[in-house]
């Protein structure tokens, strides 16, 4: 009997390690590690990208506010809401504003005609230069059409 308990104690005839010493020199360690590595980057992504999202009120950053130039030298003073890389435009006058779209410094104002008549004079249609502090558009009622100088409001 003794020599029977003396032979279930020794390792496998195979050879093969057992337990830990499996796991580490089998292939089992690739798994074992990189699978909870990808799910930890993954899960943290994911908890990064909710955080952000529930931040933002949706997947699009906020949008940013355009700022306000005082334009002074036309038929009639108004304020252009404006912000350098974006597409859209505002022209305030008292109580009116219109609307216009910009591509490549051109503006395109919302039903002109009546644009023009609600103001009371052209509006301007090219922006010459932006930048932090000043806006030059084009008097359009000008013949032949004058830059005029628009300078920034601070808040």
């Amino acid at each position: 009997m003794n020599k029977q308990t003396h032979e279930s104690n020794s390792p496998p005839a195979s050879g093969k390690p057992a337990g830990l010493q499996r796991l580490l020199n089998g292939v089992v360690l690739v798994p074992a590690v990189v699978i909870p590595v990808v799910a930890v980057a993954v899960l943290g992504t994911l908890g990064f990208l909710g955080l952000r999202i529930a931040h933002n009120g949706g997947l699009m950053p906020r949008p940013t506010q355009l700022d306000t130039y005082a334009c002074k030298g036309f038929a009639a003073p108004f304020q252009m809401a404006f912000r350098h890389g974006m597409d859209v435009v505002q022209l305030r006058v008292g109580n009116s504003t219109l609307y216009g779209d910009i591509l490549n410094n051109r503006i395109t104002w919302e039903d002109p005609a009546k644009a023009q008549a609600a103001l009371g004079f052209v509006p301007p249609n090219d922006i010459v230069f932006d930048d932090t502090h000043l806006l030059r558009l084009l008097d359009a009622s000008q013949r032949p059409a004058t830059e005029r100088v628009c300078e920034r409001l601070t808040l």
